[in-house]
């Protein structure tokens, strides 16, 4: 306490909001050094998720994600601006994705394309939300395509769902383009009552309960398993979840 308050005394103790790793069993965040001690090999749930265009009915942008619990905090897709994409279609729909990643959607047999954009032309676009638990937020800024450096074609659609309250990339893009963030979890990264069909639950829990509604609803298109390292606390082994929240930090720029 001595030298936090002599840090305090130097101005060099500030409140930041980021995304920080957590651990929900110790209710903590953690430093990315601590983070970087507890990688573990895991395999996690990988699906391919469909987003009604708001004003262009029968098309819909396809999405990939490896954390299907982070799906009810979506606020926006985000593509890369030079990026060549697709209108294909398939059935009654049409799907919108990189033109890179066609092949690995279509590999019998290549789709019809009848439209081809690059990725700046998608920007701007409005969506259907997939959950109706932030519809409101619309106003603010929510359910549209913005643009980042970050998306690739590596794997996914070259489209990355969105959610500013949960990853680093998802929070600096929402601020770049004035997408809001929300964080609907408490202390121990339990759904609260702004999730209600999950509220009280362990948010990786929901994994494969929110899949099993997209697939009732005819929105998740695919689905397999992803394995990649993920960091676990060092402390009690339990997986990370990359938070919204308000803590207090030392201002090492300054020294």
């Amino acid at each position: 306490w001595w030298v936090f308050k002599e840090l305090w005394n130097k101005g060099l103790i500030y409140e930041g909001h980021k995304i920080l790793p957590y651990c929900p069993k110790d209710a903590t965040p953690l430093s990315n050094f601590e983070a970087n001690q507890g990688y573990e090999d895991v395999q996690d749930p990988a699906i391919t998720v469909s987003f009604q265009l708001k004003d262009e009915p029968g098309v819909k942008v396809l999405a990939w994600t490896t954390t299907p619990w982070t799906l009810p905090s979506n606020l926006a897709l985000t593509v890369h601006e030079d990026v060549d994409y697709v209108y294909v279609k398939d059935g009654d729909n049409t799907y919108v994705l990189a033109e890179a990643r066609v092949g690995s959607y279509y590999s019998d047999e290549p789709p019809e394309v009848v439209k081809k954009v690059k990725g700046k032309d998608l920007v701007g676009l409005q969506y259907e939300p997939l959950f109706p638990y932030f519809e409101s937020m619309r106003a603010d800024g929510a359910f549209k395509i913005i643009s980042a450096d970050f998306v690739t074609t590596a794997d996914g659609t070259g489209v990355v769902h969105t959610a500013p309250g949960f990853g680093e990339d998802d929070a600096e893009a929402g601020r770049a383009h004035g997408v809001p963030a929300v964080c609907p979890i408490d202390a121990e990264c339990r759904f609260t009552d702004e999730v209600p069909d999950y509220e009280g639950r362990f948010v990786k829990d929901c994994d494969s309960d929110i899949m099993r509604r997209l697939k009732d609803e005819r929105k998740l298109v695919h689905r397999s398993t992803h394995q990649h390292s993920y960091p676990h606390c060092w402390r009690c082994e339990s997986p990370l979840i990359y938070r919204a929240i308000s803590t207090w930090f030392v201002d090492i720029e300054k020294v």
